[in-house]
């Protein structure tokens, strides 16, 4: 082996570069909430990453009327796949299962900022539950997107747009 490494020395070495490959990364904490990028996303590497996450974790909170404490102990993970697993409800963009996990992709395109990933959309799960979309709130996000609006978004080239989605759950009204 080069330079007397053992190859589990090589293999901590190579573990631990992992996170500048795009690999996992172990994360941080928001509150008493852990935060686990899985990605390469851009905007999951910029200097601001966290403190984006925070504010619009607490707009979302602010929305759905919910607290930290509605977050506290569980785990929100960005991942790079099209589709993160969600249980008998198969794959989807965004999972709530007592923690949440959301991709950083929509159609196969690299999502450019947190406030336009389904983020917001599995807070909302994590505060009302409401597993079949019942409550209005779901129906019209525009009052929490006016307050996520203006802020920048991160590409490979460097910043860019940053388009918040509403990630509304239209579906008829029961009854």
């Amino acid at each position: 082996m080069p330079y007397g490494f053992t190859m589990r020395q090589w293999l901590a070495i190579a573990l631990l570069g992992l996170p500048a490959c795009g690999g996992l990364t172990e994360g941080f904490q928001v509150r008493d909430t852990t935060v686990t990028v899985r990605t390469d996303a851009a905007f999951t590497r910029s200097a601001d990453f966290p403190a984006r996450v925070e504010s619009t974790l607490q707009s979302a909170l602010d929305y759905w009327g919910g607290s930290w404490s509605d977050l506290a102990g569980s785990a929100i993970v960005f991942e790079g796949a099209a589709h993160v697993e969600c249980g008998s409800n198969g794959p989807s963009t965004g999972c709530f299962d007592g923690d949440i996990r959301v991709t950083t992709q929509d159609a196969g395109r690299t999502i450019s900022c947190v406030e336009a990933t389904v983020l917001v959309h599995e807070v909302g799960h994590a505060v009302i539950g409401d597993a079949g979309h019942d409550d209005p709130r779901w129906m019209d996000f525009a009052v929490l997107v006016e307050t996520l609006i203006g802020r920048t978004g991160y590409d490979a080239s460097g910043p860019t747009s940053c388009d918040p989605v509403a990630n509304v759950w239209r579906h008829p009204p029961r009854g």
